[in-house]
């Protein structure tokens, strides 16, 4: 591995570089771009700002240089066959810290993407489940779980019994810590499909505070009631949402990586 004197974490909007097997390539660099020629007397280049990883195929010929050049800004690079089946991958020694919008972006816009997030939340769900499971001073009864987890884990769908002025409190505070991390509320998926990431942690959070909530907060209506509630919770459980983040976070690292 070559040692990296630079290391770059690449910014929202970095893509995988994906160089196949259609026709032979040569791969230059410039101090800030890989630089690629094509059989058809092309030239394209990519800057290095915005690669987040590399996929190539056998029919590309690599400089020394561009491949020095991935390594010092963090970029792995793996190689495929034609069968498209991985051969192994270049790592560089000081490695790119991915961020979540990033890492989200790549990974959303692959194709197994979209049914991983769906799985993700679906986990989710059920590790809220499970959460509120053990804070009940006496075992839920059976029928009750199952209802809980055919309705709220496979279905996507919770009781609210909570005022529906706690639920665009909730919202904002999603979309407050989404803006601390640099995440985006709206990703897409690989055909263009539409991921709400607000909403989905928006339910989950939602869920948590209907389950974990008692009927005394039902009759809330008055705003300093309703603020003073939302407050209270959020001191006491708004770190669930770091640790949905986190997973969330680390299931689309994996992912990338598989």
């Amino acid at each position: 591995m070559v040692k990296a004197n630079q290391a770059r974490s690449a910014g929202a909007g970095a893509r995988a570089l994906y160089l196949g097997h259609r026709d032979k390539k040569r791969v230059s660099c410039t101090d800030e771009a890989l630089v690629v020629h094509n059989d058809r007397a092309q030239t394209l280049r990519y800057p290095l700002a915005r690669v987040a990883r590399v996929v190539s195929s056998t029919v590309v010929d690599w400089t020394g240089d561009a491949l020095s050049q991935c390594m010092r800004r963090g970029i792995g690079i793996s190689w495929l066959d034609a069968k498209g089946q991985a051969l192994g991958t270049c790592y560089p020694r000081v490695r790119q810290n991915q961020s979540l919008a990033t890492a989200l972006e790549l990974w959303l816009e692959s194709p197994v993407g979209m049914d991983q997030y769906t799985q993700w939340l679906r986990a989710r769900r059920m590790n809220v489940l499970i959460n509120w499971a053990k804070t009940q001073t006496n075992q839920a009864a059976p029928a009750l779980w199952e209802t809980l987890k055919r309705e709220w884990v496979y279905g996507g769908r919770i009781y609210a019994h909570l005022p529906a002025a706690l639920h665009g409190r909730l919202a904002a505070f999603v979309d407050s810590q989404l803006a601390d991390h640099g995440a985006p509320p709206l990703l897409w998926g690989p055909e263009t499909q539409p991921v709400n990431l607000d909403d989905g942690l928006c339910s989950l959070l939602w869920a948590e505070m209907n389950l974990g909530t008692g009927s005394l907060a039902d009759q809330a209506t008055q705003e300093a009631d309703l603020a003073a509630l939302f407050e209270r919770w959020a001191a006491r459980n708004g770190a669930a949402l770091m640790l949905h983040l986190a997973s969330l976070h680390r299931t689309a690292l994996k992912a990338m990586y598989e």
